[in-house]
């Protein structure tokens, strides 16, 4: 045998056993009339990413790891700009394990502007969005302070499945 085949055959026996991960895109969408914001994200207590300005009517994506553990994203505006979301009305969601994603809106840390999500090619094993459009949505909507959730939560058990997170919905 070859050394090219053996190192072919290995490379193939290698990824045989190899889980292939994909990523999630997550879909900014800014439908508020005048006001603009800057999406940011992070996962966890890592370090916070962030877009370009969205300005009113406008869409951007971005992508995260299949394994996106304890992730929040926001729209950062003057109001909301500090680096980990807090005042901020929060997109919180846990990309965990290949198929079984979950994801909520949580006011518990503050509200700044209204904010709704859904599935980007969900499949049959996903819930619908959410929706928190005022400071006084219901927690059916959104994780509400200090600690209250009635069915807030959305999951999803397709894999790869994107996100779509609008403000002002």
């Amino acid at each position: 045998m070859q050394l090219p085949s053996i190192v072919a055959l290995a490379f193939v026996a290698f990824a045989s056993f190899t889980q292939v991960l994909g990523a999630h895109e997550i879909r900014f969408r800014n439908n508020c009339a005048t006001r603009r914001f800057t999406p940011r994200w992070k996962a966890g207590s890592g370090a916070t990413s962030s877009g370009p300005v969205l300005y009113p009517q406008t869409t951007w994506s971005t992508s995260v790891p299949e394994k996106w553990v304890a992730g929040r994203a926001w729209g950062s505006d003057a109001s909301c700009n500090n680096a980990d979301g807090a005042g901020c009305t929060l997109f919180e969601c846990t990309f965990s394990n290949v198929g079984y994603n979950q994801c909520n809106i949580s006011r518990v840390s503050g509200f700044n502007v209204g904010m709704s999500f859904s599935w980007i090619n969900p499949g049959a094993g996903c819930q619908g969005g959410k929706r928190c459009s005022t400071a006084t949505c219901p927690n059916t909507g959104a994780w509400l302070p200090p600690d209250s959730c009635n069915g807030c939560l959305s999951q999803c058990n397709t894999g790869g499945v994107g996100m779509l997170v609008t403000f002002c919905p």
